[in-house]
Order: structure tokens, then sequence, then C-alpha cells
């Protein structure tokens, strides 16, 4: 007489080809679930890590250029150095905030945003300067022309607060810049410069290197998660099969019973 009735064999494999199809849909799902968020994030860090060396050659690239018209401007004429000075502090400035930029990963969204609030300020501070000069101009009154004149000198020194943290942080960084126009000469640049720039390399490589050793742990997390998949494959297919046979023995059971 068997162990087992053909009944138990049939509700055995039933009950293993269920557990195969749990293993199936849950662990599976779950597993190939992490596996898409870790490659989603895997490529996210691999395309900022792609765009941040390339913003940082461009910078590069700009800080040339600065340095040129740096140079240049000591070659103009006496009556445009100062012009040219001005043009260099502007680019340096740039190259700061730029370098800033990429050491923090701000999204260049948030940079337009930030410069196109500022440029509305400088628009709106320019508009009412050329309202005063208008004023001066046609004003014959020795008082009334001094009260202009005062107030546009207070327009042209005054300076909004800025609106976010971030125009906060931007404008920190391209106060240094004005180096350019109080230096009297190249050794003075360098001095205050080389820290600046000291500092915003070593945040740079910092933050690169956090991404490259995130990526690498998100390697060896896909790797661990693709084995697991593979091992729960396996699993579930022999359940499958094991379950099958079960409900196959179950007929051969019966049929020995029969006779």
């Amino acid at each position: 007489m068997p162990i087992l009735s053909a009944k138990t064999f049939m509700l055995l494999g039933f009950a293993i080809s269920f557990v195969s199809m749990v293993l199936n849909t849950i662990v599976l799902a779950h597993l190939d679930t992490r596996l898409k968020a870790a490659d989603a994030e895997y490529f996210k860090l691999a395309e900022s890590l792609s765009k941040q060396v390339r913003a940082l050659n461009e910078t590069d690239t700009k800080s040339a250029l600065y340095k040129i018209l740096h140079y240049v401007a000591y070659t103009v004429p006496a009556a445009k150095t100062q012009d040219a000075r001005k043009d260099a502090e502007e680019l340096l400035k740039g190259v700061l905030i730029r370098y800033y930029v990429i050491a923090h990963d701000v999204a260049a969204v948030e940079v337009t945003r930030v410069e196109v609030e500022e440029m509305g300020e400088v628009m709106q501070k320019l508009e009412q300067t050329l309202g005063l000069l208008q004023a001066l101009q046609q004003s014959s009154d020795p008082y009334e022309r001094a009260q202009l004149a005062a107030e546009i000198d207070r327009l042209g020194a005054a300076e909004a607060p800025p609106k976010s943290v971030l125009a906060q942080q931007l404008r920190e960084v391209g106060q240094y810049s004005a180096v350019e126009l109080r230096a009297e000469n190249e050794l003075e640049i360098l001095f205050q410069l080389i820290p600046v720039a000291k500092s915003l390399r070593a945040q740079i490589i910092a933050s690169i290197n956090k991404k490259e050793s995130r990526m690498r742990e998100l390697e060896g997390e896909r790797t661990a998660l693709g084995r697991q998949s593979k091992y729960a494959t396996y699993a579930a297919i022999s359940l499958q099969i094991f379950g099958l046979m079960l409900i196959v023995t179950k007929d051969l059971v019966g049929e020995r019973l029969s006779q």
C-alpha cells in the first residue's frame, strides 16, 4: 500500500506549484524592481558625471580665455585699460561661479533662474537710472540737479539682496573676482585667487569621487541582484517541475490502486 494517497500527491503538487507562482510573482518582481532602481541610479550618476566632466573642461577653457583677456588689458591704451580689466573681471566672475556650480551639482535651470532674476533687477535699476539722467539733463535748477546726481550715485552703489540661498552663494563666490580690479600686480591676484581655486577644485574632486564610489557600490549591488534573480528563477522552475511530477505521480498511484 502506498505511503501517500493519490489525493495527497495532487494536493502537494498544487501546493508546490502555488509556491513557485508566489516566487515568480512576488520575489522575482521585487528583485526586478530593485535591479531597475539600481540601474536607474547608476545611469543617472554616469550621466551626471559625464556632464560634470564636460562642464569642467568648458570652464577650464573659459578660465584660459580670462587669462588672455587679463594680459590683453596691459597691452591696450591706458584709457582703455580699466574697461578691459572690467571685462576680464566679469569673465573671471563667471568662471568662479561655474566652478562652484560644478562642485555642488547645481542644476542648470536653477542657475538660469538666479541669472534671470538678477538680470531683471539690473534692468530695473538701469531703467530708473536712465529716467534720472533724463531728468538731470532737462533740469536747470542746481539744487534739483544735485539731488538727482546723488540719487543716481545711490542707485549705482545699491545692490538688491539675493532672493534665494543659491543666489547668495553664487554672489559670495563671484565677489572674489573683484581682485582683478583691485590688484596692483599679478602676484596679488594669485595670492587671493589660489586659495579659492584650490577649495573649489577640492570640492569638485570630492564630488566626482563620491559619484564614482557610489557607482562601484551599485555595480556590486546589480551583480548581486542579478545573481539572486537567477537563483530565484531556477528555484521557481524547479518547484514548478517538482509540483507537476507530484501531480503526475498522483495519476500513477491512482492507476496502481485500481489494479
